[in-house]
C-alpha cells in the first residue's frame, strides 16, 4: 500500500524502538489500515467482528500508558483511486460481479468503520474524519504540528507531508521483533533527508515512475533506475525536469547524438577514442597513458535518463498532474487546534454495544472497561478540589488500597473501589463461561471491583487513601516510657511514691590470666613513662642494610668439615657434656659387648692353640715414646695395662693360612679402643692420666692437625 517499493528503500533508516517512548505523545492513527489488518488475519466466519477486539485492546494499551490516539477516518475516495478500489473489490468477492450504485464506493468499509467510531465513542475517544484519504489527514496534522506522529502502513503519508511516521504497531510480546512492553517502527523524514537525499518533490516522482495506489507507473522502470535520476536532478527540480522531457525535445536530442558520437571518448568525454586514449593518452586531460574516468559515471546517467524518458513519452499525460496535485494541494481546511481531551467512558453502553457486536460476556466486557474507567478517574479528577473528588457523581469511589503491586517495572497500587451511584445497576454480571484470558495487568473484575494504578497518579489524585494505607502497613511505634516511681500504701492507707533502683548488671567475672595481663600492662605504662618527641627520635638506631654474600667468594669446603662444625656447635649447645660424657666411658658400660666377646674369644683362642704360639713382648710405653724419635714403624696401640701385646717378628714362619690371625690377635676382653691420630709418622702413647691433655678436641684446630692433605 503506497508507492511502490519505498519501504524496501526506507527500510536502512528504520528504528524499532517500544511503545513506552510514546508516552505522553499525541498520535494521528490510519485506522483503516488497523481494520484491513484484522481482517487480514482471521476470516470473518471464524472469528467475527475481529477489527472491533484488535482496536478495542490496542487503545486500552495506548490509554492506559499515557499515549493519546487521535483516530483518523476514511473520507470520499479520490477519483484517482476508484480503479484500484474496483480491482481490490473484485479481488475480495472472488472476481463475482456486484450491482453498486456509484463506481468506486466503499459501502462495506465505510460501515466498518462506522462501527469502529461508536466502540471508540463509547470509550471516550472522538475521530476526526478526513476529506478523501486517511493517511493525508494523518500526514497535514503532523506537517503542522498537532500530532507528534502518525500510524500508518501506507508509504502515502510521506508524500503528503509527514514528518515521521510509525509502522508496525505491535502489542505483543511474543516473536522475533517484539519487546516485553510493545514495539514499533519509526521513520524520520529528516534521517531520510540526510541519508538518502530523498525529499517530498522526489518521493512523488518515485510514485510516478514505479506506481502507487493512484497510478500504475512506467512499465520496466524500477527502483534502482528511478535512484539513478535522482542522483542527476535535485529534489526542487525533479518534477519540472520530468515535465520537461516532453516539451523541450531539442535538449534531449542534442543529448542523445553525444551519447552516440563516436568520436568522443567514453571515458573522459574528450574528443578521440576510447582506445588511442588508452595507448598515448588525452591531451585535454594532460596524459600520456590512458585517461581520466570523470565522463563514465556521468554518461551512465544521462543514458538511464534518456531510457526512462523514452518510456515515459510512451505515456499519455504523463507526468500526471492530477496526481502531483493530489499529494502537494491540500483539499479542505485542517483545524488549527485538536480537542485532546479523554471523555468520560460509557460502561454501560460499551458492554451492550460488544454484547451485540462480538459476542462478548458483560461480566468479561466490564472486566475490561472497568480499568479504563478508573484511569479516566485518577488523570481528571485532579482537576477538581480534594473535597469535591470523592463525592463527584458518577464515578467510582475508592474504598481503600489493597496491597502494593509491580507490573513491569512500574510501581503500582491495587485499589478497592466501591459503586456508590449504583452506576451497575440493571447489569447482570455473571461469571464469563468462555473468552476468559488471564492477564496479569488487570485483575478480575467482578469477584471485587479492584484495579492497578500507578503510585505516582494514585498519591496525587487520593493523598489520603495513601496515607491511610502507609499508616496500616508501617506504624508508628510508641515510645514505652517506664516510669521510676513504685506506689506504696503506707500504715495511714495513704499513696507514697518510692523511686525504684535500676537494677545492676551482672558484670562478667573476668579470669585470672586477663587480669594477671592486665597488671602488666599497667606496670609497663607505670615504669616506663612516655617519651617525649625527640627522646623517641633519639632512641631510634637505624641499622646498614645487610649486603648478600657473593656466592662466587665462597670457600668450598668438604662433608668432614660440615660434621666436625656440627658436632662442634651441637659441643657448645650442651656447655661440654658431650665431650665429658665420652672421656668418662669404661668398658662396664657395654656389658653386653664383653659378653659376646668372651664366647667369641674362647673360639678363636682354640683356633690359634693349634697352631706354634708368638712369643710376647713387653715393651715399657715410657721407653718407647723416648725413642720415638728412632722407631719409623707404626704400630697399632692396644691398652690392657701399663703394658702392651705387639706381635711378634721374629715368629716361626710356617705357610698357614691362621698365620696372619696368629702374629695380630687380640682377645676382645683385653682391648678397649681409643681414638688415634690417623696418617701419623710419629708414634705416641697415650696417657694413662685423666688430664686437660687427654680430651678430645672437636673444633678445627685438631682437625687441620689429624690431617696432611
Amino acid at each position: 500500500m503506497g508507492v511502490k517499493d519505498l519501504w524496501n528503500i526506507l527500510s536502512p533508516v528504520s528504528e524499532r524502538k517500544p511503545l513506552f517512548e510514546l508516552q505522553g505523545k499525541a498520535i494521528a492513527i490510519d485506522l483503516s489500515c488497523w481494520v484491513v489488518d484484522s481482517q487480514n488475519i482471521t476470516d470473518n466466519a471464524t472469528q467475527p467482528k475481529m477489527y472491533l477486539r484488535n482496536l478495542f485492546f490496542r487503545t486500552s494499551y495506548l490509554l492506559l500508558h499515557d499515549i493519546f490516539p487521535i483516530f483518523v477516518l476514511e473520507g470520499e475516495a479520490p477519483t484517482l483511486k476508484h480503479r484500484t478500489i474496483a480491482k481490490r473489490n473484485e479481488i475480495r468477492h472472488g472476481g463475482e460481479e456486484k450491482k453498486k450504485s456509484k463506481k468506486g464506493v466503499r459501502s462495506h468499509f465505510n460501515h466498518v468503520l462506522k462501527e469502529c467510531e461508536e466502540m471508540l465513542r463509547y470509550m471516550g475517544i472522538a475521530c476526526i474524519k478526513g476529506y478523501g484519504e486517511a493517511e493525508a489527514m494523518c500526514a497535514y496534522l503532523n506537517a503542522d504540528g498537532l500530532v507528534d506522529g502518525c500510524i500508518s502502513q501506507d508509504s502515502d503519508c510521506f508524500l503528503y507531508g509527514a514528518k515521521t511516521v510509525y509502522r508496525n504497531f505491535c502489542t505483543s510480546t511474543q516473536g522475533n521483533r517484539t519487546t516485553s512492553g510493545g514495539s514499533i517502527d519509526e521513520y524520520s523524514m529528516s534521517k531520510i533527508r540526510d541519508i538518502f537525499n530523498l525529499s517530498r518533490n522526489k518521493m512523488i516522482a518515485l510514485a510516478l515512475l514505479c506506481g502507487c495506489d493512484y497510478d500504475e507507473g512506467l512499465n520496466g522502470v524500477g527502483k534502482e533506475a528511478a535512484l539513478k535520476l535522482f542522483k542527476v536532478i535535485d529534489g526542487d527540480d525533479i518534477l519540472d525536469r520530468m515535465k520537461e522531457w516532453r516539451t523541450n525535445s531539442s535538449k534531449y536530442r542534442k543529448m542523445e547524438i553525444e551519447l552516440s558520437n563516436p568520436n568522443i571518448c567514453t571515458n573522459c568525454g574528450h574528443s578521440g577514442k576510447m582506445r588511442s586514449h588508452t595507448r598515448i593518452g588525452c591531451a585535454d586531460c594532460g596524459t600520456s597513458v590512458k585517461c581520466s574516468d570523470s565522463y563514465k559515471e556521468k554518461r551512465t546517467l544521462i543514458a538511464n535518463e534518456l531510457a526512462i524518458r523514452k518510456k515515459a513519452l510512451q505515456v499519455e499525460n504523463f507526468p500526471s498532474q492530477e496526481l502531483i496535485d493530489e499529494f502537494l494541494q491540500r483539499k479542505g481546511s485542517i483545524p488549527t487546534k485538536l480537542d485532546l481531551q479523554w471523555k468520560k467512558p460509557e460502561i454501560v453502553q460499551f458492554i451492550g454495544f460488544m454484547e451485540r457486536k462480538v459476542q462478548w460476556e458483560a461480566s468479561y466486557t466490564f472486566a475490561k472497561i472497568f480499568p479504563l474507567m478508573t484511569r479516566w478517574q485518577l488523570l481528571n479528577l485532579i482537576e477538581f478540589p480534594i473535597e469535591q473528588r470523592l463525592t463527584k457523581s458518577g464515578v467510582f469511589v475508592p474504598e481503600k488500597i489493597k496491597k502494593i503491586r509491580n507490573i513491569r517495572s512500574v510501581a503500582s497500587y491495587e485499589i478497592l473501589w466501591l459503586d456508590r451511584d449504583n452506576i451497575l445497576k440493571g447489569l447482570i454480571l455473571t461469571p464469563p463461561e468462555c473468552n476468559k484470558e488471564n492477564d496479569e495487568e488487570y485483575p478480575d473484575a467482578l469477584s471485587e471491583l479492584a484495579t492497578i494504578e500507578p503510585q505516582e497518579i494514585v498519591t496525587k489524585c487520593y493523598p489520603q487513601i495513601v496515607e491511610n494505607f502507609k499508616a496500616l502497613r508501617y506504624p508508628k511505634k510508641k515510645k514505652t516510657t517506664r516510669s521510676r516511681k513504685k506506689k506504696v500504701i503506707d500504715e495511714n492507707g495513704e499513696e507514697v511514691q518510692v523511686e525504684k533502683k535500676k537494677p545492676e548488671r551482672k558484670k562478667r567475672a573476668k579470669s585470672k590470666i586477663e587480669l594477671t595481663n592486665n597488671r602488666k600492662i599497667v606496670d609497663f605504662v607505670v615504669t616506663n613513662p612516655p617519651l617525649t618527641l625527640e627522646e623517641s627520635f633519639s632512641s631510634i638506631t637505624i641499622t646498614p642494610k645487610r649486603q648478600k654474600k657473593d656466592e662466587s667468594m665462597k670457600i668450598k669446603k668438604g662433608p668432614q668439615f660440615d660434621r666436625v662444625m656440627t658436632i662442634e656447635k651441637m659441643d657448645t649447645i650442651l656447655n661440654g657434656s658431650l665431650e665429658r660424657m665420652f672421656n668418662e666411658l669404661t668398658p662396664e658400660d657395654f656389658p653386653s659387648d664383653v659378653e659376646d666377646s668372651m664366647e667369641m674369644s674362647l673360639i678363636i683362642d682354640n683356633i690359634i692353640n693349634r697352631r706354634t704360639p708368638c712369643k710376647e713382648i713387653s715393651i715399657d710405653y715410657q721407653e718407647i715414646k723416648q725413642n720415638s724419635s728412632k722407631t719409623p714403624q707404626v704400630f697399632t696401640d692396644y691398652r690392657t695395662t701399663d703394658t702392651a701385646i705387639f706381635p711378634k717378628t721374629a715368629c716361626k714362619e710356617e705357610a698357614d693360612e691362621f698365620n696372619l690371625l696368629d702374629d695380630t690377635y687380640v682377645p676382645l676382653d683385653k682391648r678397649v679402643y681409643k681414638p688415634q691420630k690417623r696418617h701419623s709418622s710419629v708414634f705416641s702413647t697415650p696417657k694413662l692420666n685423666n688430664s686437660d691433655d687427654d680430651k678430645l678436641s672437636f673444633g678445627i684446630e685438631s682437625l687441620l692437625n689429624g690431617t696432611d692433605d
